[in-house]
């Protein structure tokens, strides 16, 4: 099965970039307005005493109305600035929504091919699985051959053991090389039996189990 060429998942994968783009945009956009938001209010929190204070001052004929009037007019510049900052921040989710709606849109135009390509690729990787999978049992079977190459002559000898009376069966025979393939659960020494856990750790995280390393080292 040759592998074709994944137009549409390309496609895919620069619509999602972009997507994280517009989410990145807006996080920083929020949070640059939430930070003058904050400031503001600090700055508005402390005039206001200011002004409370000018206006005393006012009333009680301390100061001209001009300086009283002067810093009130800053703090009701810096109060529609604030209205204008939490504002940027209320509209932030709608006009994020917006820009990734768009995004969804050309996503959805795509889905039928990108169906396609991902249904194609998951086959062809299963087939390289499967095909690696009947290498691996065909490559048991030829190890078998040079295993029972040495070890017939230890189940002969059981054989011979038996017609000459020393033993009543030939118990050897039960012990078959093949045994030492498998997983041993006394010990915990790994085998040529494949577990679940060892294919999803190989699948996902692309790790294979220590104890089988250190015993191929």
């Amino acid at each position: 099965m040759a592998k074709t060429k994944q137009a549409a998942v390309q496609k895919m994968g620069e619509l999602f970039k972009k997507v994280e783009e517009v989410k990145q945009r807006f996080e920083v956009a929020s949070q640059k307005a939430l930070e003058e938001a904050e400031v503001l209010k600090q700055e508005i929190h402390e005039e206001e005493t200011e002004v409370q204070e000018l206006y005393t001052m006012y009333v009680l004929d301390e100061i001209v109305l001009e300086t009283y009037q002067e810093a009130k007019d800053k703090l009701d510049d810096k109060k529609k600035l604030l209205a204008v900052a939490e504002g940027k921040v209320a509209d932030m989710d709608d006009l994020k929504k917006d820009e990734l709606s768009k995004l969804y849109h050309q996503i959805t135009e795509l889905m039928d091919d990108y169906r396609k390509e991902d249904n194609h690729n998951i086959a062809f990787q299963r087939k390289r699985v499967l095909q690696a999978k009947a290498d691996y049992l065909n490559f048991i079977h030829e190890a078998q051959k040079e295993m029972t190459a040495t070890y017939k002559f230890t189940s002969k000898l059981g054989d011979l053991k038996v017609d000459l009376g020393l033993m009543d069966y030939n118990h050897y025979s039960s012990h078959k090389p093949v045994y030492a393939l498998f997983n041993n659960d006394y010990n915990r020494t790994p085998g040529f039996d494949v577990t679940r856990e060892e294919v999803e750790s190989a699948y996902y995280k692309g790790l294979v189990d220590p104890k089988t390393l250190e015993e191929i080292k």
